[in-house]
């Protein structure tokens, strides 16, 4: 009977012994789920926002990209919601600080998130009551850009201008498959296209007895080199002649360059220009004394 006894109170102690385990592994994890360090210091930040755009408890703060803290709980206010942060670092704050609230992911979900400001501005007073900028909906936001670019177009009238563009390229369109027009005849004429057939033709033709040398400008194309050679010795000889006129030899280098055939031709010129002079002096003379005698 002892014996049984002394088993019955040995089960009830291992059982006692493995609840006791079970609850406190529950305790951990909760600990550890919750991100509570019991026995770590904390330090509690207030922020008043007017809307915290679905931030919750147990959402995480963020300094500079890294986690320092989480959200402990939201208190709605008459003039916004306070915020009840828990940091796990101490913050110091400067005069032109900013604590806004900022989207996780395009999927949904916010976080806090404190810039704590330039560090050569003064520093927030000890017990200052901190107000956050107000979060940005960017829902709202493209909600109301598209009212904001359809009333640009609305009241630009740009819709209607669309519209009477639209309806010009449809008359245009319509033009071009009848035919009607220059571009339509073009378009659906086979005249032109058999004329511009013709002149495709021509342009062979022609391409091909260039290079079979016909014709003036074929032969000017030849792969025959003699024109080549005949121009390249008459630029040679025209070479020639020019370094010879430089050097002063022959009759036309003698011209250009004797100075003293310069100063023979200028002084006939002069003696020419003073008989001319001569000559219209002695005319009213002459004239005079051919009245007088034939007179007698």
């Amino acid at each position: 009977m002892k014996k049984s006894r002394f088993a019955d109170t040995s089960m009830e102690v291992t059982v006692g012994a493995f609840m006791f385990m079970v609850l406190l592994a529950l305790g951990l994890f909760t600990i550890v789920l919750s991100r509570q360090n019991f026995f770590k210091k904390t330090y509690p930040v207030d922020v008043l926002f007017e809307n915290v755009m679905g931030l919750r408890e147990g959402d995480n703060v963020y300094l500079r990209g890294v986690v320092i803290g989480r959200i402990k709980n939201l208190e709605v206010k008459p003039d916004g919601v306070k915020v009840h942060a828990v940091l796990e670092e101490p913050v110091v704050l400067h005069q032109d600080y900013r604590v806004e609230i900022l989207p996780t992911s395009v999927l949904g979900g916010k976080y806090l998130n404190i810039n704590i400001g330039s560090l050569s501005a003064p520093m927030l007073t000890t017990g200052e009551s901190l107000r956050g900028v107000p979060p940005a909906d960017l829902v709202t936001e493209a909600t109301q850009t598209i009212k904001d670019i359809r009333k640009a177009l609305d009241e630009g009238e740009v819709l209607s201008n669309l519209k009477i563009i639209m309806s010009n390229l449809k008359e245009v369109t319509s033009q071009l498959g009848d035919g009607k027009g220059t571009l339509g005849k073009l378009l659906m004429d086979d005249k032109v296209y058999n004329d511009l057939e013709q002149i495709t033709a021509n342009l062979k033709t022609m391409s091909q007895d260039l290079a079979a040398g016909k014709g003036t400008l074929g032969k000017l194309m030849s792969p025959d080199d003699t024109l080549y050679k005949d121009l390249a010795d008459a630029a040679a000889s025209i070479r020639k002649i020019t370094a010879t006129m430089e050097k002063g030899e022959g009759t036309l280098g003698k011209i250009m360059m004797d100075d003293e055939l310069y100063k023979d031709a200028k002084g006939l010129l002069n003696e020419a220009r003073a008989a001319i002079d001569d000559i219209r002096e002695a005319m009213p003379i002459t004239t005079f004394s051919s009245i007088f005698f034939g007179a007698f």
